[in-house]
């Protein structure tokens, strides 16, 4: 009889192997971080920056910095560096995007050398907390999507 319950109990753990042994290997994809949309993320103190990307038009001489952060703290500033730029912009706790239409714009210079599709650096800093510096990618209006995303002249 003991054969028979040792049996039993070794095809019920053969079985359960089986059955949940793929998550064992793999990881669950839902626990792994991405960008899901044409633009990067990254944290710098208790601020979030997410879906950051550089949109102008090819003709223009400016790029609105479209991005939508999320304060986890007190109202803070960040600092937003782009080549030789340099703005500061406040974000209460919570969600605040800027560069979206009929939102507040952060605009940045278009250098000469730019390529529409090419990555440039841009770096946030959150009230002394250590700065993170993201590749972002540079769109144009002529994409379909964003037509209406371009800097707005006051």
């Amino acid at each position: 009889m003991q054969p028979r319950i040792a049996a039993a109990a070794a095809a019920a753990v053969v079985v359960a192997f089986a059955a949940t042994g793929c998550n064992i290997l793999t990881p669950q994809a839902t626990q792994i971080e991405y960008d899901p949309s044409d633009g990067v993320s990254g944290t710098t103190g208790a601020v979030t920056a997410h879906n950051v990307m550089l949109i102008g038009d090819p003709e223009g001489d400016a790029m609105n910095l479209a991005v939508t952060f999320t304060n986890e703290g007190e109202a803070t500033f960040m600092e937003v560096r782009y080549e030789d730029m340099v703005e500061q912009v406040r974000l209460p706790s919570g969600v605040t995007a800027f560069g979206f239409p009929g939102e507040q714009q952060i605009v940045v210079p278009v250098s000469d050398d730019l390529t529409f599709g090419s990555l440039q650096n841009v770096a946030f800093e959150a009230d002394g907390a250590e700065a993170v510096g993201l590749r972002v990618p540079t769109i144009s209006t002529d994409l379909n999507g964003y037509e209406t995303f371009g800097p707005v002249t006051e």
